[in-house]
């Protein structure tokens, strides 16, 4: 692995960790000319997933995509870097374990939604807001109501 500081050639590994979802390894690396630290994520590499947006055009899956989406609703929202991170990690997970080649927008939306909303509410609400085009506070506002029955009807 080069290092990112100087480009030198030679660094060590400290620490390997495997994420919580067991979808990566993560490694703390140390330079052995400069001695700066800096952390490194092994994943392992599939096939291409296709994602089919609103518009029926496709393309390919962007994980940069997906973090500056979910990002963009948690500014603001004190919710840490490392939990937008494992909400990424999830979802990939969900999509490509079971081998799908094409997915919608619109799943990997809800999945957004699923994994979003323990963490912190309003960063749901605001991701709901622009997922579901909501124009009005009124549609928001009758959303969340609907939401909130279908969770008090099954106990959540």
């Amino acid at each position: 692995m080069i290092c990112p500081f100087c480009s030198y050639e030679d660094t060590r590994v400290l620490e390997s960790r495997m994420s919580p979802e067991k979808a990566c390894v993560r490694r703390r690396r140390e330079c052995e000319n400069c001695q700066q630290r800096f952390t490194t994520y092994e994943r392992v590499e599939v096939a291409p997933v296709m994602v089919i947006k609103r518009n029926k055009t496709k393309e390919e899956y962007s994980r940069e995509k997906l973090i500056k989406s979910i990002t963009g609703a948690c500014m603001k929202c004190k919710v840490e870097h490392e939990n937008i991170l494992e909400i990424a990690v999830r979802i990939e997970f969900d999509i490509f374990l079971p081998g799908k080649k094409e997915i919608t927008s619109g799943y990997i939306g809800e999945k957004v939604l699923d994994y979003l909303k323990p963490v912190n509410e309003m960063a749901y609400l605001r991701y709901l807001s622009v997922f579901k085009s909501f124009i009005t506070t009124e549609e928001l506002y009758k959303e969340i109501n609907s939401a909130g029955k279908i969770y008090a009807d099954i106990g959540i």
